[in-house]
């Protein structure tokens, strides 16, 4: 067995080469000092084995990674030694990824694209999503769990079946729906936008009104927290300390949130939507799913909505503005206010959080969010204090 280390800040990162039996055990033994430590990673892209006195090592540095407020994960794990590992239960406790299967896109069907990445159709039965550059294995991970945890709540979602990598970019392998993307049924029928509008609203209360039962679900709010003070390279602190403020005027909820919910989001089978990403399901306040509708179509002058569904800009508003009527059709009128004083927050809020996960957003986003977004939203509440 042979151990090389890694260590960037609190994070040390342990690559394990041979096998991990009864001699080798005290190499990780002795390899795992956590002075300073909050991050521990053991990466088993060359273990080919491990023992019980093995997993005894590991659930050692797992118990003193957490003694201290730290975290212990095992990752690019063989699909043999995964199975020792959920076997042994310690799967259970801390987080054991699989290494991700190698695929080539060459000669694969191209199906489309989003501002996040990419769709190929793999073979008859199951697609590829595949991100751009820059996007880690984790969030791929978090989709497909995401994606496991959706479709046991009932949603209406395609089945995820594995992580996979495709040179340096990562991906999540679907099943291929025999389904229409709705953005393309849209813009083949823009002269029914109440139709597509009441299909739009309905998926988004059946979402809104599930409970978030799994854990794997991430707070929205919490997320936009931790976003927000990384906004400082455009945003002034007034500005930041403004959606801050505003961003705890936003009621907690404990139901299912889309945090991108659009028409090239959805597939429509037999008449029904279908989901087909969910990489941003969250738990929190629907605010924030009817936030993120408002982000696609509330900016025709941009074109945002023609940039990531192709339907054409004032085609996509008037889509926005008659989903917001059938979703808040009976709903207090002060809910469906509420919601339009804060629709340039929640927009402001999303992107945010969309440059700091997609770097590659900053040169679309950040002016957006400054030149456009802020300006309305002040002159919003200027108007109003009036």
């Amino acid at each position: 067995m042979e151990i090389s280390e890694q260590r960037a800040g609190d994070r040390l990162t342990l690559q394990l080469k041979g096998r991990l039996d009864m001699a080798a055990a005290p190499l990780l033994d002795k390899a795992i000092q956590l002075e300073g430590i909050q991050q521990l990673i053991l990466d088993f892209d060359g273990c080919s084995f491990i023992s019980s006195a093995g997993l005894r090592e590991i659930l050692r540095g797992y118990k003193a990674a957490v003694k201290q407020g730290g975290t212990c994960e095992v990752v690019n794990v063989s699909r043999e030694v995964k199975e020792v590992f959920d076997l042994s239960g310690l799967s259970e406790m801390m987080t054991v990824r699989k290494k991700a299967r190698e695929i080539s896109i060459e000669g694969l069907e191209f199906i489309n694209a989003g501002k996040c990445g990419e769709c190929y159709r793999l073979d008859p039965e199951t697609i590829v999503k595949l991100y751009h550059e820059g996007v880690t294995n984790e969030v791929t991970e978090q989709e497909k769990e995401v994606a496991r945890a959706a479709f046991v709540l009932g949603l209406p979602t395609a089945i995820s079946y594995d992580v996979v990598t495709c040179g340096t970019r990562s991906g999540v392998v679907y099943e291929m729906l025999d389904a229409t993307m709705f953005s393309s049924v849209v813009i083949s029928d823009l002269d029914n936008m109440d139709k597509h509008a009441r299909m739009l609203a309905g998926i988004a209360r059946k979402i809104h009104e599930t409970k978030a039962y799994s854990p794997v679900f991430p707070d929205v709010k919490e997320t936009i927290r931790q976003c927000l003070p990384q906004m400082d390279f455009f945003l002034s602190a007034e500005e930041i300390t403004l959606l801050q403020h505003k961003l705890e005027t936003i009621p907690d909820a404990d139901t299912c949130v889309h945090f991108d919910l659009h028409t090239s989001n959805l597939m429509v089978r037999d008449g029904e939507p279908i989901i087909i990403d969910v990489g941003d399901f969250s738990r929190g306040s629907h605010l924030f799913g009817l936030g993120q509708i408002h982000t696609i179509y509330g900016y025709p002058e941009v074109n945002i909505c023609s940039w990531v569904t192709k339907i054409p800009d004032a085609k996509g508003s008037e889509l926005m503005e008659l989903t917001f009527k059938h979703y808040f059709a009976d709903k207090p009128t002060e809910e469906f206010e509420f919601f339009n004083h804060h629709r340039d927050f929640l927009t402001a809020a999303r992107l945010c959080c969309s440059i700091a996960t997609f770097p590659s957003l900053r040169d679309v986003c950040c002016p957006l969010v400054k030149n456009t977004i802020l300006p309305r939203m002040m002159a919003a509440d200027a108007a109003r204090k009036a």
